[in-house]
């Protein structure tokens, strides 16, 4: 019984997982992370690389900048950032970061009826 109950909720767990995952790609760019972090979560020579993080110190260190914790003086940017994220938002942001999967570029193409003609 407790097998059939598990293949019948697994995939509606991984529908539920994709659903947070997309929410917090979602908020990744939505709250400007990607600006200093990079587009891909990658990080700079200032900035830390994000993608594939633990989850729980994702969502510690989220927590922490809310609060107004920070480790050095040159996180205490990310106050300002974190300060408005919800519970949902931080653990939908970890979960993205934690998780990411590299996205094919042709997603962000412009159509050139958009840019206009090179002519």
């Amino acid at each position: 019984m407790l097998k059939i109950l598990f293949v019948l909720l697994f995939p509606l767990l991984l529908l539920a997982s994709q659903n947070d995952y997309d929410k917090g790609r979602e908020l990744y760019f939505q709250k400007g992370c990607g600006n200093c972090h990079g587009t891909q979560a990658e990080g700079s020579s200032y900035y830390p690389k994000l993608a594939n993080r633990s989850q729980k110190y994702l969502i510690k260190k989220l927590i922490n900048f809310k609060n107004g914790i920070a480790s050095s003086q040159k996180q205490e940017i990310m106050f300002t950032f974190a300060k408005s994220l919800k519970k949902e938002d931080i653990q939908n942001i970890a979960l993205y970061l934690s998780h990411y999967k590299v996205e094919s570029a042709k997603n962000y193409e412009i159509s050139d009826e958009l840019l206009g003609s090179m002519d």
